[in-house]
């Protein structure tokens, strides 16, 4: 077999497998059982829909979906995955639910799990509306318009992701402090190899 009929071997079926769960049937990307059993209520989704909730109890039998937190599972080292798993845990589980039905920044207008963004009535932002046709914002109709405001699980995700910046440099100052030092230009150009 030739390099670009193995290639071609790959591309259409990784094209076969993902056409599936990806365009043709995307039920299988997050089956929820848990919203089969109270269709009309509202907790209900919020706790068990993979796709609009807290995903307690979906399946996901899509490979994609399996790996979409960490990558692949199988690639990364099993305590890097056991201390990704334990974060997904606490943010999704713990820290969302509590900021949401404790209706911090008004919460509970918006939906629990979305990366959209949204007015303070819960309605939808038309961000293109606050923008002028240099691509900068328009304070005076921003003004009018009101501050964006998020889901509870993307402000939650959105700040943490913001104090991991913050306590990657702290670990690195605490832990590897000793081992930085103030190079000159000249340490740049003594390479020996």
């Amino acid at each position: 077999m030739t390099r670009i009929q193995f290639f071609l071997i790959v591309l259409v079926t990784s094209f076969a497998y993902y056409i599936l769960p990806g365009y043709l049937f995307t039920m299988i990307t997050s089956i929820s059982w848990i919203c089969w059993l109270g269709p009309k209520s509202v907790l209900v989704h919020q706790l068990g829909s993979g796709e609009q909730g807290l995903g307690i109890g979906a399946i996901g039998i899509d490979w994609a979906t399996i790996s979409s937190y960490l990558g692949s599972p199988l690639a990364s080292p099993l305590f890097a995955t056991i201390n990704v798993t334990i974060g997904f845990v606490v943010i999704m589980y713990v820290a969302t639910p509590i900021c949401y039905w404790l209706n911090i920044y008004k919460a509970k207008t918006y939906p629990i799990f979305s990366s959209g963004l949204f007015m303070g009535n819960g309605s939808s932002y038309d961000v293109l509306s606050i923008i002028d046709k240099k691509f900068h914002l328009d304070r005076d109709i921003y003004a009018k318009t009101g501050p964006i405001n998020m889901s509870t699980f993307f402000a939650v995700t959105y700040g943490l992701g913001f104090a991991t910046l913050s306590a990657t440099i702290v670990h690195v100052l605490l832990f590897n402090g000793r081992y930085l030092t103030l190079s000159t230009p000249q340490n740049y150009l003594n390479f020996t190899f």
